[in-house]
């Protein structure tokens, strides 16, 4: 019996020691306003671990989240780094539980959560809270009308003047 207890030991050991673990995971089409949940989580948890979060942005928007890491038994979760990341936006956070990221636009993201995970039935969770982007709108200058205007007042006297 205490041959059978080393044994599961050594196989509990090996199978928990030095292991890395990456995920993708694709969380779908989001439009703001939108809250989407992801995470991951590990009957035995890999030393190092390093998920991707793919999501398609149908418009403009500003992200904001949370990260909650689970600690359930004989060991714990920690993450380290979080990222975004697109064809033309980068962003990182090195204080994950909250996070935020303005000035999205249009397209293809990319969600990295990376850190340490120990012990048995550890993870995380989290949620991305999407609002839309507030966009200005661009107000004509007082000497962009003025010149309309005398564009407009030079057709008026070049007309008149091909009638007289």
């Amino acid at each position: 019996m205490l041959t059978r207890l080393r044994l599961t030991l050594a196989v509990l050991t090996l199978a928990a020691s030095g292991v890395a673990h990456a995920a993708l995971i694709n969380l779908g089409s989001v439009t703001a306003p939108q809250t989407v949940g992801f995470g991951n989580s590990w009957t035995i948890a890999p030393a190092v671990f390093a998920d991707e979060f793919r999501f398609d942005l149908t418009n403009g928007a500003d992200v904001s989240g949370l990260i909650v890491e689970r600690d359930w038994l004989f060991g714990g979760t920690d993450v380290r780094l979080l990222s975004l990341a697109s064809n033309n936006y980068l962003a990182f956070d090195l204080t994950p539980a909250t996070f935020n990221f303005s000035g999205l636009t249009a397209g293809t993201y990319s969600l990295f959560v990376s850190g340490t995970a120990s012990g048995i039935f550890t993870g995380y969770r989290g949620t991305m809270n999407f609002t839309p982007s507030q966009t200005s709108t661009s107000v004509p200058e007082p000497g962009t009308l003025a010149l309309l205007g005398l564009g407009l007042v030079g057709l008026g006297l070049a007309r008149r003047r091909v009638h007289a």
